[in-house]
């Protein structure tokens, strides 16, 4: 009886050590490796901000003095260099980008001068100003917006 007992304490007693985890045979034992954590590994994942883009078609308004135009605004981009054509093929923009804003020249016909567009916070929109002579841009009240297609 007394080896009966001794039995059954021995089988509870792997019973006991199988059910918490102890399920190795000797020799086929492993020690385990620490897993080293960081405040970044621990931190919320953050999405990089959208790279700003002016190429695309843009549906622009513009003023000269009391009168108010439409036009699209055709822009590519490459690097920090921007290329592009508004109201007719033959009307270019060139321009260089900062930040969130472009400057450059227009063109059209005959004539030449400066603009400066800025940019909005969700890159589909810009507003800005342009004027007939280098000089004038800083005292311009002709703007120029767009909205991209």
């Amino acid at each position: 009886m007394k080896r009966n007992t001794a039995f059954i304490l021995a089988g509870l007693a792997c019973i006991l050590l199988l059910v918490a985890g102890c399920t190795s045979t000797p020799g086929t034992e492993t020690t385990a490796t620490p897993v080293a954590t960081s405040s970044a590994a621990t931190a919320a994942p953050t999405t990089a901000a959208p790279e700003l883009s002016w190429t695309g078609n843009w549906n622009a308004t513009w003023s000269e003095g009391s009168e108010e135009y439409t036009e699209i605004v055709i822009l590519n981009q490459s690097g920090s260099s921007v290329t592009g054509t508004h109201g007719l093929p033959t009307e270019l923009i060139r321009g260089t980008v900062t930040g969130p804003r472009l400057s450059g020249t227009w063109s059209a016909e005959n004539q030449t001068g400066p603009f400066e567009f800025v940019m909005s916070e969700d890159m589909n929109s810009f507003t800005g100003t342009w004027a007939n002579a280098p000089d004038d841009l800083a005292n311009s009240t002709y703007y120029w917006n767009g909205v991209r297609v």
